[in-house]
């Protein structure tokens, strides 16, 4: 990684700029891990008997929903709030495979006393490497012990000359372990950095680009020309340029007749494209980049030309699951996380009126990630209700597969009647 990850970087980055499936890629990933609304928040603290603080979970929930709605105190830009947050970090993390949120304890202003920095792979430099002692070293920007775990990162300093980019910064910050959040995906024990996730695709994705050129480019060729003119001299016939070589160049137009030099006979040109195995060559080639994504052809083409409810249902039960362990990282690398840290500063600085011993009651939360309606409602419940006759499920189980909890749905009957 240490020599080919900027290089694999870069490519990505370049193909989510120009590709419409990877961009398409991206959407997914936002839209199925984070929702339109973002991992919600809500505390499950309990009494000494076990009932559930009503008292202390509504006062989390509220006070955790102004900071996060707030884009002065969650970000420490001002310009994003915790949903912003949660979105950016994914797209991040999905195009470059890597993405770190520094913790900005204490910023001036905030009363929570917490703002979070979101930062690019650049940020901490990969030739960034040094044998500190015997057992610790600095891989890839990475302050690491004999075992590989992180001590410290080291994050590029702007010069006030190069404010875009961390490409020549020579300067680092030595920022704690306990600052910093780390979020990619270790395919390999002992990884120290993430690998963009669409690296798989790139070669089908560019592929088929340029084949999809190279079939306009013939379509537009063999729809614009109309005829030739022969005639006995050159006088009229001048081109529209020359070529390096010296040859002549004609542009074509639609509805045009074209006069040839003397001497010069014209040899029929039909292209006939796009020929008629075009579609399944690009289906060919998007089921090769859907494979390398991680999602289903359906997804990523948008196309549902050929699928039935067997079959879109066993496709999507595949892919939520794939979905849904993405969740669980984030809920566990992110979510939970900048709570913990949000709730020790709040608590800290005084915003939270509760008492730091019990610290251990206010970590029971529970986070609740965005759901998926059904393909065929009518069947899918009447399969539901079949599994709760026979004890094999619970309400609270399948409400959460729709991203909902139930005791919020009792309190919402409630209230409603």
């Amino acid at each position: 990684l240490r020599s080919a990850l900027p290089t694999i970087r870069a490519r990505t980055r370049g193909l989510c700029q120009n590709s419409e499936y990877a961009r398409k890629f991206l959407a997914l990933c936002k839209s199925n891990v984070i929702g339109s609304h973002g991992i919600r928040f809500q505390a499950k603290t309990r009494q000494e008997n076990g009932v559930l603080d009503g008292i202390d979970n509504n006062y989390l929930e509220g006070e955790f929903f102004e900071w996060g709605m707030n884009k002065d105190y969650c970000s420490i830009n001002g310009r994003l709030d915790w949903f912003s947050v949660q979105q950016q970090a994914m797209e991040t993390l999905a195009r470059d495979g890597e993405v770190f949120i520094r913790l900005m304890k204490g910023t001036e202003g905030n009363p929570y006393g917490l703002s979070l920095w979101v930062l690019e792979g650049d940020a901490i430099p990969i030739n960034h490497n040094l044998s500190q002692s015997n057992e610790n070293y600095i891989v890839m920007g990475i302050e690491q012990d004999q075992f590989g775990k992180p001590l410290a990162y080291y994050q590029a300093i702007k010069t006030p000359v190069e404010q875009v980019n961390y490409q020549f910064s020579n300067e680092t910050e030595r920022v704690p372990a306990d600052e910093m959040i780390h979020l990619y995906i270790a395919e390999r024990p002992g990884q120290s950095r993430g690998v963009p996730w669409l690296q798989s695709a790139i070669r089908p994705l560019q592929m088929l680009h340029k084949y999809q050129e190279s079939e306009l480019v013939s379509s537009r060729v063999g729809s614009s020309a109309q005829g030739f003119f022969l005639s006995p001299d050159s006088t009229g016939y001048v081109g529209t340029g020359e070529d390096a070589t010296g040859d002549l160049v004609t542009e074509f137009e639609p509805g045009q007749f074209h006069q040839l030099p003397a001497g010069v006979q014209f040899q029929a040109f039909e292209p006939n494209h796009p020929t008629t195995a075009y579609s399944d060559f690009v289906k060919s080639v998007l089921r090769a980049a859907s494979s390398g994504c991680l999602v289903s052809y359906n997804s990523l083409a948008n196309d549902l030309e050929s699928v039935n409810y067997s079959s879109i249902r066993a496709g999507q039960k595949e892919e939520q699951d794939h979905w849904k362990g993405l969740q669980n990282m984030m809920i566990q690398g992110l979510c939970y996380p900048v709570y913990k840290a949000w709730l020790k500063m709040a608590i800290t600085t005084g915003q939270l009126n509760l008492p730091m011993s019990k610290l251990r009651k206010f970590h029971q939360v529970k986070w609740h990630p965005r759901g998926w309606s059904y393909v065929d409602p009518l069947k899918e419940l009447q399969a539901k209700e079949l599994a709760l006759k026979i004890g094999v499920t619970s309400l609270s189980e399948i409400a959460g597969e729709q991203g909902k909890e139930y005791t919020d749905i009792l309190a919402q009957l409630a209230a409603e009647k």
